[in-house]
């Protein structure tokens, strides 16, 4: 769904108000990949966890300890890679204002 210029014309002075409010986001937006997740390792993350779920499975049904930890370490490291290919670089929990309210 295409906006209207009317509704890109206030998009454009919000994205222009928020950066102009928050110039270390500003900073780091102006960067060539700042928000472009790797594909490469949204690839190996999907992988790792396809592969974990699988082993899982296959420990559910052999009742063997190890390929549980084995399945779950996979699931984990796949979870993991594909969600940090979506943290923005640089940016802590703890940098974040304290909310006043």
């Amino acid at each position: 769904m295409a906006l209207t210029d009317h509704e890109q014309h206030q998009l454009q002075q919000l994205a222009e108000q928020l950066l102009k409010d928050d110039p270390r986001l500003a900073a780091k937006l102006e960067g060539d990949d700042a928000l472009t997740p790797s594909s490469g390792r949204v690839h190996r993350g999907g992988f790792a966890l396809l592969v974990g779920l699988f082993v899982f499975a296959i420990a559910v049904g052999s009742r063997t300890p190890g390929l549980f930890v084995l399945g779950l370490t996979l699931i984990g490291a796949g979870v993991y890679l594909i969600s940090s290919v979506f943290w923005l670089p640089g940016v802590n929990p703890g940098d974040r204002p304290a909310d006043d309210g």
